[in-house]
């Protein structure tokens, strides 16, 4: 049997003929090179390693938990800015802080994270705020709710009760996420895709 009737692989430019012989070009009858199926192998991994340090690192897990970090206080920073614009304030007249609690629940057919977060006033006092979102807050429009919370308010919502005990609503309500009695249970929404920086 010749080599040209034997079975062959093409890799592109270079094929491989059934006794392992390289051949190149589209010409399956031509003479095979030279080379062996090793030399072969160490030209296609080397070619791969060139291929592979040409790509983005990926981010380290600090990186990424940072990104994330910086995504949900964006997102915080958005929601308090709504909050100021809906209520006729100056956006200087309120910081944001920190965010204390997190939790996404479930509402009206759609996914939510209700969060407290402190604010500090233009008075230097610090507000503790309530706000539901869509999880990928990245304009005003992704904002359910967001407002500052009294000293007696102590909301109902089914999932943060289960989730997020310490996660305090307003008792007048203005949140759709969490009234549902099926409690669903989500993770958290960590796509870097989702990154906006």
């Amino acid at each position: 049997m010749s080599s040209a009737n034997a079975t062959s692989c093409v890799y592109g430019e270079i094929w491989i003929d059934g006794f392992a012989r390289l051949h190149k070009g589209d010409d399956f009858t031509s003479s095979p090179s030279s080379n062996t199926l090793q030399e072969f192998s160490d030209v296609w991994l080397a070619a791969a390693e060139r291929q592979l340090s040409l790509r983005p690192k990926s981010p380290s897990p600090e990186e990424l938990t940072k990104r994330r970090q910086e995504r949900k206080r964006k997102g915080l920073v958005i929601a308090l800015n709504t909050y100021a614009k809906r209520n006729n304030m100056q956006l200087t007249d309120l910081e944001f802080v920190e965010e204390k609690e997190r939790n996404q629940v479930y509402g009206c057919g759609a996914l939510y994270v209700h969060s407290n977060f402190l604010v500090k006033g233009s008075d230097g006092k610090p507000t503790m705020f309530f706000a539901e979102m869509h999880p990928d807050c990245t304009q005003e429009e992704d904002v359910v709710c967001c407002t500052p919370l009294e000293e007696n308010d102590y909301g109902h919502c089914v999932e943060c009760d289960d989730r997020a005990k310490e996660l305090r609503h307003p008792s007048g309500g203005g949140y759709l996420g969490g009234h549902d009695e099926m409690i669903f249970h989500f993770e958290e929404l960590d796509s870097d895709d989702d990154c906006f920086m």
